[in-house]
């Protein structure tokens, strides 16, 4: 993805129309795949918070604890690493065993890409609010962009 689309960081003017919104039964829908697989445990949804953009679903397996991120506005997800920096999110590619099992409606979003530089070009397609955002908060990251804890 060489630009991220509209709407991405969560922001967009009052009254301005056409940004999507991720399914809340698709987010549903991944919960309880996990929740009835006996792989896993202690399965929790973190909804969407003032201060970011994205839903948290927190899962144990015989392996240890994933943290899987999904914007509120595109059907992307992630694997997270930390969010103990306020401002921050730190990524990780979620295990095989993890992804396998979300529905492809959802996009995954690597490591690799999260952790671009940001650059013009990934922002060309940004409303002004968001790329206000950005500025302020002196995003760094593609992911930090998608996944963000702009409040």
């Amino acid at each position: 993805m060489n630009t991220l689309p509209k709407g991405i960081t969560g922001f967009w003017r009052m009254g301005q129309n056409g940004i999507p919104k991720t399914s809340k039964s698709m987010i549903k829908k991944v919960v309880n795949i996990f929740k009835s697989n006996s792989n896993f445990w202690k399965v929790l949804l973190v909804q969407q918070q003032a201060d970011n953009n994205f839903y948290q679903i927190l899962i144990s397996d015989k392996n240890g604890n994933y943290k899987i991120g999904i914007n509120t506005t595109y059907p992307f997800y992630c694997g997270i690493k930390s969010l103990e920096d306020w401002e921050t999110v730190e990524f990780c590619d979620l295990p095989e065993n993890i992804s396998r099992l979300i529905p492809n409606e959802l996009i995954e979003l690597r490591t690799d890409f999260l952790n671009e530089i940001l650059k013009p070009r990934h922002i060309t397609a940004l409303d002004k609010v968001e790329l206000e955002q950005i500025k302020y908060w002196k995003t760094k990251k593609v992911g930090n962009v998608i996944f963000n804890k702009y409040d």
